[in-house]
This record gives structure tokens, C-alpha cells and sequence, in this order.
């Protein structure tokens, strides 16, 4: 009588076994793909331009496409409107978006406004891929409502398009409460004793890290700086502070010593993450737009300035990383 207890016992554990080997891999069967977002730059009064994909055009887009008039903000290249069916025929990653003139997607403006555009025009840009260059292509968007970009930042992030709660289609924050919720870019300026605070903890972190050369030539010269205050989706205050030591006695327009601080003043002012310039780099990181990308999350954009490159790129921020280690969810990019 025990044997077949035994049996009916390992069969029993087998079965068991089984079923929690299949439920690891059911969420991996069924997970949905993750949320993207898309930079945007604004194009003209109501529209935007997007590029949703990196592509190699090859030489084709030339002959299909009609240059258009710039953005108005730089970084987006030169674009060419394309004939509506022209996606078809290049060549796309197979993840890359789907999408058609006519869809609907969110801008996230930032200071927590969701603004809904349209696509209107397919557009490409064709840069110099011979030297490893991504070309882009892409659509500008047309906001349901006019006046929606008025006294914005000009660079934004987008996604595809959420049901409002509420009915509201156009969602823009009408108290401090309200906006305190989202993530956003303040406007408070910054007290003179946080300033003075925030200069003494620059040189201290510059007598750290700069050469013994570069301290010498800095000697007691105090930096410069520029605080920009900004809140994460929790709420909390921040600032991204970049500084540039210069003594008048450089030979070119570089800064003798340079650097950008991601710093939180509470329970004390302190540093969270550093930006360094290399020495082939010409500019610190450029704060452009914070946006709030939802779930708590914070999207930031930046200009990232090379020697021979430059990049817009939007990342999450988080404390702690900086734009080397942050999660980059787009980046516009191109070199000599």
C-alpha cells in the first residue's frame, strides 16, 4: 500500500513542478511591449516635428522628397516632406513604430501639460550615413489646439495616444497643488544663500577632481554658474547647476575647468550626480525640458555637445545617475 502512495506522490510534485515552470515563461508570452517616447522639437506655430525611427535611406529619399522650411528650434535637422505611401518602401527595424498620417498621439509639453496632436505630413531627414550617421524619418504633428505651444520650452516628449480621464482631451495643471504632482521645470528664482552655498560646494567638488595644474591656474577664482530648478514626478525639488571656472588669462573660449552638478537641498544641499567635460568636449550637458512621462516617472532632454558631435536625448532621470548612466529612450544624434 505505501508504494503507490510514493508513486501517486511523486507524480503529484512532478505536475506541480510543471505548472511553476510554466507560469514563469505565461508573463514573458504575454507581456505587452513596453511604453515608448519620442522626442519633438517645434516645427512652427501648431506643429511639431517627430522622428520616430533611425533609418538608411541610401541615396532614395532625394528624388521622392520637397525641403521644407527648418524648425524653429535646432537639432532636428533639415526636413523633406515624403510622399504619404514612402514608408512602405524603406527599410525599418522590426520593432520600429507603426504609424500613418492621420494617428493621434500625447505631447507632453511639460509643467504636466498633455496636449493631443495629429500626424499631417510624413517627413524624413538624410544625413551623412557614409560616416556612420543615422538618418531619420518621421511626421509632424499639428496640436488639436491652437495656441498649445505658446510659451513653451520647444522640445518635448511624445506618446502614443491615452483616453483622457475625465474628458479632458487637453490636460494642462491649474494650481500650484496641481502642478506639484507632476514633474516640470521651475520658475522660482533661487535665494542669494542657496546660491552661495551651492558655489562653495562646486569648488570643494572642483579641488577634487580638477588636475593638480588646472587648481593651480583656477587659484582662488570663484565659478560661474547657472541654477536650473526642477521637480521630479514625486514632488521634490532639484536643481541642475553648471559651472565654468575662468580665469581671462585662457587662450581659447574653453573654460580653464568646468562641470554640471544634479543637486537636491533637503535634508542639506548636497550633490547627486556629476557631468564632466572631457577634455575634446566643448559644452557641459544642456538642460532643455523636464516632462512627466507618468507612473512616476521623469523624462528629462538634453543637448549633449561633443567635440565633433551633438545629440539631443531623452532619458529618465533618477537621482544619483547622470546622462552617461541614465535610461535614454531617444536619442537624435549625429558626428562628423
Amino acid at each position: 500500500m505505501i508504494a503507490p502512495a510514493n508513486n501517486t506522490r511523486s507524480l503529484e510534485q512532478l505536475l506541480i513542478l510543471f505548472a511553476l515552470v510554466a507560469l514563469q515563461y505565461v508573463p514573458v508570452w504575454g507581456q505587452q511591449k513596453p511604453e515608448r517616447f519620442w522626442l519633438a522639437g517645434r516645427y512652427d506655430g501648431d506643429r511639431v516635428v517627430i522622428y520616430f525611427d533611425a533609418v538608411k535611406f541610401a541615396g532614395t529619399m532625394a528624388p521622392n522628397g520637397r525641403k521644407l522650411a527648418d524648425p524653429v528650434v535646432v537639432g532636428f535637422f533639415s526636413p523633406v516632406e515624403l510622399p504619404a505611401d514612402y514608408i512602405a518602401h524603406v527599410p525599418i527595424a522590426p520593432n520600429a513604430e507603426s504609424f500613418a498620417l492621420g494617428d493621434q498621439y500625447d505631447l507632453l509639453l511639460g509643467n504636466g501639460t498633455v496636449a493631443p496632436i495629429k500626424l499631417t505630413t510624413l517627413v524624413g531627414c538624410e544625413t551623412d550615413e557614409a560616416v556612420g550617421n543615422d538618418s531619420f524619418i518621421g511626421a509632424l504633428g499639428t496640436v488639436e489646439k491652437s495656441g498649445s505651444l505658446f510659451a513653451t520650452k520647444g522640445y518635448y516628449a511624445v506618446r502614443r495616444h491615452r483616453e483622457p480621464q475625465g474628458g479632458a482631451a487637453n490636460f494642462r495643471p491649474k494650481t500650484t497643488a496641481e502642478l506639484s504632482r507632476y514633474a516640470h521645470i521651475g520658475d522660482d528664482p533661487v535665494r542669494f544663500d542657496v546660491e552661495t552655498n551651492i558655489a562653495e560646494i562646486l569648488n570643494a567638488r572642483m579641488k577634487m577632481d580638477a588636475t593638480d595644474a588646472e587648481q593651480n591656474a583656477i587659484g582662488k577664482t570663484s565659478p560661474a554658474f547657472t541654477v536650473q530648478p526642477f521637480h521630479p514626478a514625486d514632488g521634490t525639488l532639484r536643481y541642475y547647476v553648471r559651472a565654468q571656472w575662468k580665469t581671462g588669462k585662457e587662450r581659447n573660449a574653453r573654460p580653464t575647468y568646468a562641470l554640471a552638478a544634479w543637486m537636491a537641498p533637503l535634508p542639506s544641499l548636497r550633490i547627486l550626480g556629476v557631468e564632466r567635460r572631457a577634455a575634446i568636449e566643448n559644452e557641459l550637458p544642456e538642460l532643455l525640458n523636464v516632462v512627466d512621462l507618468g507612473d512616476g516617472r521623469t523624462g528629462i532632454i538634453m543637448h549633449i555637445q561633443g567635440g565633433d558631435s551633438t545629440a539631443l536625448e531623452l532619458a529618465e532621470y533618477r537621482d544619483g545617475l547622470n546622462t552617461k548612466t541614465m535610461r535614454v529612450m531617444q536619442s537624435i544624434a549625429w558626428g562628423e
